[in-house]
């Protein structure tokens, strides 16, 4: 398997999350950062019918539209996780998907529960206090005055419906193909997409307010990268399988994101050094905790 391109989807998807974060600090909203989102990813998938064959089969179809369904509900998690903290924080966080990869496969795929991945899932406990940890700025003191609940479990939950996706994927897409698999999957996606502003029809706001000028160019472009990368690493999954192996690859955009964030500033880390090594400590728990559930595999 490619393990190369599971670990470009890793730097794309810090980068992108990058630009979506931009543009929300500067007044876009979560719902339309979603659907921009959301579409580029139907976008990018839409030319694989004409490259990769396909063959009708009705598990194959099911299939592509309940994880066009779980990706659809991951995707609005991130992005209220994104909206909710800092970069640093809530992608490292994604990183638990493969621990939720892990233990799927257990259950739906018929591959056992390792010790080795019930030490993972402990390690996973751990780095996600540390990442969740903000320590008071006017305070030395490393202990927060509060953990940041909303973004941490936004987070989880994002991370749950994206690994539940790739079970999914991994488990369908070759009984249809993935040339008409991928497809059908981000249309279901694109279609689910108006719900998100169902809440909203009562009192509709312009485009303006939805998207203010100065947040389009990250918005559009993280948009972009991330419709991009998330094609991808699908891709990698319907074609080659081995979604937890992608995945220990793919969870190296945590500390991607940790770095360009303490690079680039604009989050927590960039301003206290002690969330940065928090944070970093965290990420690399994360990563060592994934590897370890899957080298037990």
């Amino acid at each position: 398997m490619p393990l190369a391109l599971p670990l470009l989807a890793s730097l794309l998807y810090a980068v992108g999350s990058w630009g979506l974060k931009l543009g929300l600090r500067r007044g876009a909203r979560p719902g339309i950062v979603t659907a921009l989102s959301n579409l580029a990813m139907a976008g990018w998938s839409a030319p694989l019918v004409f490259f990769f064959p396909g063959h009708p089969n009705a598990s194959g179809f099911w299939g592509a539209i309940l994880a066009g369904t779980a990706l659809f509900v991951g995707r609005t998690c991130a992005i209220r996780a994104l909206s909710h903290g800092d970069l640093s924080h809530a992608t490292p966080l994604l990183g638990t998907k493969t621990v939720f990869v892990a233990v799927l496969t257990s259950f739906f795929l018929e591959d056992p529960i390792t010790p080795g991945l019930m030490a993972g899932a402990v390690l996973t406990s751990l780095a996600i206090t540390l990442l969740s940890i903000t320590p008071t700025p006017s305070a030395k003191s490393w202990w927060p005055g509060k953990f940041d609940r909303a973004t941490t479990l936004w987070a989880l939950l994002a991370a749950f419906f994206f690994a539940l996706t790739d079970i999914i994927v991994q488990k369908f897409a070759r009984l249809l193909g993935v040339g008409w698999f991928q497809p059908l999957m981000f249309s279901t996606l694109a279609l689910l997409t108006p719900l998100l502003f169902l809440p909203k029809l009562s009192r509709p706001n312009s485009l303006h307010t939805l998207l203010p000028p100065p947040s389009r160019p990250g918005i559009l472009a993280g948009s972009a990268v991330i419709g991009f990368q998330t094609s991808l690493v699908i891709l990698v999954i319907g074609i080659f399988g081995h979604a937890t192996a992608t995945n220990v690859v793919y969870a190296a955009r945590g500390l991607w994101a940790v770095l360009l964030e303490g690079a680039a500033g604009g989050g927590a880390a960039a301003n206290d050094r002690r969330i940065l090594i928090l944070r970093l400590t965290g990420a690399a728990l994360l990563l060592a905790a994934v590897a370890l559930a899957v080298g037990s595999l």
